[in-house]
């Protein structure tokens, strides 16, 4: 009783006003606005805006085109997580062991999580260079140079390697996160599962997977979101194309605000909103189900 009014004189419940007020101009009246705007034919054509209701969600999700942006950004994002969680969970668990260089090798495997993504666009650009790319000119020397091509610009391989980027980009992101997670565990649940025999897969599967479930919900929330809010690194390397066979949402959203689209952005805009909110707490509550109390 003492420790809940003294907090309550050191911190008064006024001190979270500014905080409340910073938020709500800066997030919650842009989105309550953004959403209204979606509803109207606001372009920069006209000064006159009109309440058109729905019609440009029914634009979104009935035009082919539009449909294969949802499709993109949903494959991106998905499959971009899953090989970014699977990746760092082996670098935190090979790291974890006690190898001399495991500092060295953390931070070298974290760095291109904090670097540019325009800088890592262009490196990446001139890496994937058909006749003087770094790949193309390993493949040379291995002896598999019929493989070179135009790998940003091939239907086949254009998506595929922009994912790459992506999962060579946050792989080590992920890795940090599943690191603390591991540090988290006690020795004496390894040292007494060993006593009764359990083998290495035994212990990852009954001791560190389930301590490492709210690791991997952060990974997978985190990865989903950025995923499906990506533009950066997919507009510096290819800027959707070929075709749109690499646009996603938000690359859609710049484009029609860069023709003066301005209420239909916003739509795309709302879309990106509802699919991150809806699909984050999804695995949220799903994941939260297997979470693991420590003791």
């Amino acid at each position: 009783m003492l420790n809940n009014t003294l907090s309550k004189k050191i911190y008064p419940q006024y001190f979270i006003i500014p905080g409340f007020l910073l938020y709500t101009i800066l997030f919650i009246l842009p989105s309550v606005l953004g959403f209204g705007y979606s509803l109207t034919d606001w372009n920069v054509y006209t000064e006159k805006i009109n309440f058109i209701g729905l019609e440009n969600f029914v634009e979104i999700f009935t035009y082919p085109t539009n449909k294969l942006l949802i499709m993109n950004t949903i494959k991106y994002a998905i499959t971009t997580t899953v090989f970014k969680v699977i990746i760092g969970l082996f670098l935190a668990l090979l790291l974890n062991e006690g190898l001399r260089s495991k500092n060295i090798l953390r931070t070298i495997f974290y760095i291109p999580a904090i670097l540019s993504p325009l800088v890592i666009g262009l490196v990446f650009t001139s890496i994937f260079n058909p006749v003087r790319g770094l790949l193309s000119q390993f493949l040379n020397i291995i002896g598999m140079g019929n493989f070179t091509h135009e790998w940003l610009a091939d239907i086949n391989t254009a998506m595929p390697a922009v994912m790459s980027v992506e999962i060579w980009r946050f792989s080590g992101y992920c890795m940090v996160i599943f690191m603390a997670g591991l540090q988290l565990i006690p020795r004496s649940l390894y040292e007494a599962a060993e006593i009764d025999g359990a083998g290495k897969i035994q212990k990852f599967s009954h001791i560190t997977l389930p301590f490492l479930t709210p690791s991997i919900t952060i990974n997978i929330i985190l990865n989903i979101i950025w995923g499906l809010k990506v533009f950066d690194i997919i507009f510096v390397l290819t800027k959707g194309g070929p075709g749109h066979l690499t646009e996603v949402l938000n690359i859609a959203v710049f484009t029609q605000f860069s023709a003066g689209r301005y209420g239909f952005a916003t739509a795309f805009g709302v879309v990106i909103f509802i699919f991150t909110s809806a699909i984050a707490f999804t695995i949220l509550r799903l994941l939260n189900k297997k979470k693991v109390d420590f003791i």
